[in-house]
C-alpha cells in the first residue's frame, strides 16, 4: 500500500478566498418554528485542526484520499486529533461548541470525513454546503435533546466557514455498495430456498426497513425536515457494535443505517409540520387521516434541488416541476423515494428499472410512472424476490401509490 502523506486543511487558511455567499432565502428559521431551541442557534462550528490524508503516486505527485463525491462536493478521508464527544458544551455566548478530550494523544488521531466544495463549482457550492450544515445543526440538535434517541442520520462535528467544508463521521460504506455487494453473492449461490427472498435476506431487510422509516418518521416529525434525495447512494452503513446493541453476529443486521447528503433538504413550514396530517400521525402508522396537505412544504433554507430518477417521485417529474427553480420535495416524495430505495434493497438492482435490453428513455418513461414500480420489477429478472402480498409488497406498495397524500409508510 502506498504510504500516506497529509495536508493541513485550517478553519482560517483562505485569507484570498471569496466571500461567502448566503442562500436567497435566509437559513435560519422564524421564532416559534419547532421550539426556541432549533431556532435560535447558529450553525455548530468545527475549531480543530484537520488534516485531509493523500496517497502519493510514486511520481513525486500525491491525490487527496476520496469516500466519494456529487455534482457539487468531494468528500475527503481526514484526521483529527479532536475526539468526538456525545454532548455539546454550551459557551456563554450560546454558541454550541464540542468539548475537546482533557487529555489529547498526539499520536492518536481520529478519522472524519470532510465534504467540500468542488474547486471549479466553489463559489456556487458555497451556499449549498452551509444550507446543508444548517440542517445537519438542526438534527444534531434534536438528537443531543434526547440522549436515549436512536442515530438515524451521519453523525455531524461541525462546519468550517474559511473553506467552506462539513465534517461528518467517517463512514465509507454506502447502502447502494452493500446491495450490489449481496446481489452478486446471489447470483453466484443462486438457490431455491432464497430465490423468493429479498438479496439480502428476509431478516436484514426487515430490519433495514424498520430503521430507514423510522428514521425518515424522526426526521420529518421531530426535526421537521424533508431530505429532499433519498436513494440507496444517500444512505451510509456503519457497523453496529453488538454488544451495544444486541444484535446476533449471525442472524441480524449488522449495520446501523444513516441518512447523508442533506444538500437538497429543506425545513418544513410551521403549517405543514404542525397540521394533523403530519407523518407522524396518517403517514407512518398505516391509521386513516387527513391527506396531507402538500402545498404546504416550504423551502425556508434552499439547498441545492435535486432530481434522481427512479427515486424521485412521479409529481416531481412532470413538465411544470422540472421547470421550477427549485425541485418542490415533499414529505409524500421522501416516503415513495424510500419505498422505491426498499425495492432495490429487496431486488439488488440499485436502479431499479435497469433490467437487459431497457433503453434509457424507457427507464425513464417507467421513473415517470414509479407507481407502477412493482409491476415493471415483476416483468423482469428480479420478479421472485418480490413475492406478491409478500413482506416487500406488504411495506413498499402502500409507500408508492399514486396519489402523494396516501402514501404510507409501515413497519412489518
Amino acid at each position: 500500500m502506498a504510504p500516506l502523506a497529509v495536508d493541513t486543511l485550517q478553519n482560517d487558511l483562505v485569507s484570498n478566498s471569496p466571500s461567502l455567499t448566503p442562500p436567497e432565502t435566509p437559513i435560519s428559521a422564524g421564532p416559534g418554528e419547532h421550539g426556541e431551541s432549533y431556532t435560535q442557534k447558529p450553525i455548530v462550528e468545527f475549531m480543530y485542526d484537520l488534516e485531509i490524508e493523500r496517497v502519493n503516486n510514486g511520481d513525486a505527485s500525491s491525490a487527496s484520499i476520496e469516500f466519494g463525491r456529487g455534482a457539487w462536493s468531494a468528500v475527503y478521508k481526514a484526521t483529527t486529533s479532536w475526539t468526538p464527544q456525545s454532548k455539546f458544551n454550551h459557551s456563554y455566548s450560546g454558541s454550541p461548541i464540542f468539548t475537546p478530550p482533557h487529555s489529547p494523544v498526539p499520536s492518536r488521531r481520529t478519522v472524519v470525513a470532510v465534504k467540500s466544495p468542488l474547486p471549479s463549482l466553489r463559489r456556487d457550492a458555497q451556499p449549498v454546503l452551509r444550507s446543508e450544515a444548517w440542517i445537519l445543526s438542526l438534527v444534531t440538535r434534536a438528537r443531543t435533546d434526547d440522549e436515549h434517541q436512536q442515530q438515524y442520520v451521519v453523525p455531524f462535528h461541525g462546519y468550517m466557514p474559511a473553506s467552506h467544508s462539513l465534517v461528518m463521521q467517517a463512514i465509507p460504506l454506502l447502502l447502494s455498495t452493500h446491495i450490489e455487494e449481496r446481489a452478486e453473492i446471489a447470483k453466484r449461490h443462486f438457490s431455491t430456498k432464497t430465490m423468493f427472498e429479498p438479496v439480502l435476506s428476509s431478516a436484514h431487510w426487515r430490519d433495514l426497513a424498520a430503521q430507514l422509516i423510522n428514521g425518515l418518521k424522526w426526521l420529518h416529525g421531530t426535526v421537521g425536515v424533508v431530505h429532499g434525495d433519498i436513494k440507496p447512494h444517500n444512505i451510509l452503513l456503519r457497523r453496529r457494535e453488538c454488544a451495544r446493541s444486541g444484535c446476533d453476529a449471525a442472524e441480524g443486521f449488522q449495520y446501523d443505517a444513516l441518512y447523508a447528503d442533506f444538500s437538497s433538504a429543506h425545513r418544513m413550514s410551521p403549517s405543514s409540520s404542525s397540521s394533523s396530517s403530519s407523518p407522524s400521525s396518517s403517514s407512518y402508522d398505516g391509521e386513516e387521516g387527513e391527506e396531507q396537505e402538500q402545498g404546504k412544504s416550504q423551502v425556508a433554507d434552499a439547498g441545492a434541488s435535486a432530481l434522481t430518477p427512479p427515486f424521485a417521485a412521479p409529481e416531481l417529474m412532470t413538465v411544470a416541476a422540472m421547470k421550477s427553480a427549485t425541485i418542490p420535495t415533499t414529505l409524500a416524495s421522501d416516503i415513495f423515494a424510500l419505498g422505491l430505495t426498499l425495492l432495490a434493497a429487496a431486488t439488488g438492482d440499485t436502479l431499479v428499472y435497469s433490467h437487459s435490453g431497457t433503453s434509457d428513455i424507457q427507464r425513464l418513461a417507467m421513473s415517470r410512472e414509479g407507481y407502477r414500480a412493482l409491476d415493471y420489477v415483476r416483468s423482469g429478472p428480479h420478479a421472485s424476490r418480490v413475492v406478491r402480498d409478500g413482506l416487500v409488497e406488504k411495506v413498499v406498495a402502500p409507500a408508492i401509490v399514486k396519489e402523494p397524500c396516501e402514501r404510507v409508510l409501515r413497519v412489518i
